[in-house]
């Protein structure tokens, strides 16, 4: 998730999935699960039955099979199969292009605990399940979000019962805008924007600035944004926002992400790319700076072709700002601030402060972010801090070592200067220019 803080008045002035950031530290955190203790053997070929139950339910949302869909759901409880056919009718009226259920075991083998052996009659399992979901013309790669099923043999078979015995261990399943509620939506040159009924009007205006913003980047980024097709949506509130994205940072200061998530299959490259908007802050901008912030989320899918598993906020926000805004040199009055009360260090920030830093922190962080780039951009052509990301994007992602050892290859090789050089001498430029 990619973010920016808005500008309030009168005070000074925004997926890598970080949501799965999260998720690692909590679980560090957690005491490993109890022993299963399966009171009857499991049997011997059950994850290739699950398998064949996960892809009968994926046909069936592909296809727009109700009744086939509803059939996946034996032994679940009425609220389940009543709340996922709502699911279902709504995900049916998008332009749904692809949906599949992978069960790989790739990362957690099973989750069951004994908890759930005895809330669940007959032989049952709780697995980690990627949902692959794609829109039609939109969608070059789809998201891969993790759901956590419970799957139930009974005597007619397997069944999906449920998708939230595992919360409880910091395990969410994917949540989209239609989980909330109705969406529709509109299209046209490669835009869609996605919102709920009551948001149809800001919806319509949202593709219109989508457009020139669009257009804008293209211009602006000096390396090609291939697939420039853009899935935007519009949730309604705040905790809607933040359960889609799973975010446990305060969302008060943001007005827009872009969100992907990682396909670790294919060099941890990022996928199904969406920009979600923070609706409550957002509308409250200009028209400009809303054209500005939506430049600065389709920089970073711009941006996201390229990008690689030690591509740091700097590096991504700097960009953003700085290719994908309208104004190249915003103020800094927060930076200005920690440079003249003595408390700045003179190295760029770390990726925490960009959002568990309190507002003043984050907005420096930013501050900070464009000031390095343009600082490139001044002392190399304006293209340099392109081609700087280009080849610290580059870097393999089995390759060991720091972001800074890997951005110091990329410096020495997209400007000729090691990176703590680069660093030294853009904090003088700093200290020059705000003391």
């Amino acid at each position: 998730m990619k973010n920016i803080p808005p500008m309030p008045v009168q005070k000074s002035r925004k997926p890598r999935s970080l949501g799965t950031i999260v998720v690692v530290v909590l679980l560090a955190l957690i005491a490993p699960l109890p022993a299963r203790t399966q009171t009857s053997t499991p049997s011997s070929n059950w994850q290739e039955e699950v398998r064949s139950l996960l892809n009968a339910r994926a046909k069936a949302v592909t296809d727009g099979n109700e009744q086939a869909f509803v059939a996946t759901m034996r032994g679940a409880k009425a609220e389940f199969r009543e709340e996922k056919v709502t699911w279902f009718r709504r995900l049916r009226a998008l332009p749904l292009g692809h949906y599949s259920l992978v069960f790989d075991q790739g990362e957690y083998s099973e989750l069951t605990r004994a908890k759930d052996l005895e809330k669940y009659p007959g032989e049952v399992h709780v697995i980690q399940v990627k949902e692959r979901i794609g829109f039609r013309g939109y969608d070059v790669t789809y998201g891969a979000e993790d759901v956590f099923l419970t799957v139930l043999k009974g005597g007619q078979g397997w069944g999906v019962v449920a998708d939230d015995d595992v919360v409880d261990i910091a395990l969410q399943s994917n949540r989209n805008l239609w989980d909330f509620g109705p969406v529709d939506f509109v299209q046209d040159d490669g835009i869609v924007v996605m919102f709920h009924p009551s948001e149809r009007e800001a919806g319509a205006r949202m593709l219109a600035i989508s457009k020139t913003a669009r257009d804008a980047v293209i211009r602006q980024w000096p390396n090609r944004w291939r697939e420039n097709k853009i899935v935007l949506m519009i949730p309604t509130t705040v905790n809607e926002l933040a359960r889609i994205l799973q975010t446990t940072f305060d969302l008060s200061t943001f007005v827009a992400f872009a969100a992907s998530s990682v396909d670790r299959e294919k060099g941890w490259d990022l996928i199904g790319p969406r920009v979600y908007l923070h609706w409550p802050n957002f509308r409250d901008y200009s028209t400009a700076f809303q054209r500005s912030i939506l430049q600065h989320e389709f920089l970073h899918l711009a941006a996201r072709e390229l990008t690689g598993p030690y591509v740091t906020s700097i590096m991504d926000e700097g960009v953003a700002q700085y290719y994908g805004e309208a104004a190249y040199n915003p103020p800094t009055p927060q930076l200005r601030t920690m440079v003249r009360a003595g408390r700045f260090d003179r190295h760029l920030a770390e990726d925490f402060i960009f959002t568990a830093g309190t507002p003043n922190e984050i907005y420096a962080a930013y501050e900070q972010a464009n000031h390095f780039i343009a600082y490139v951009g001044d002392r190399y052509g304006r293209s340099a801090g392109a081609r700087l990301y280009r080849d610290f994007a580059a870097q393999s992602a089995v390759a060991p070592g720091t972001w800074r050892y890997h951005l110091d290859r990329a410096c020495r090789s997209a400007l000729g200067i090691p990176f703590a050089t680069l660093e030294r001498d853009w904090a003088r430029r700093v200290v020059q220019e705000l003391s």
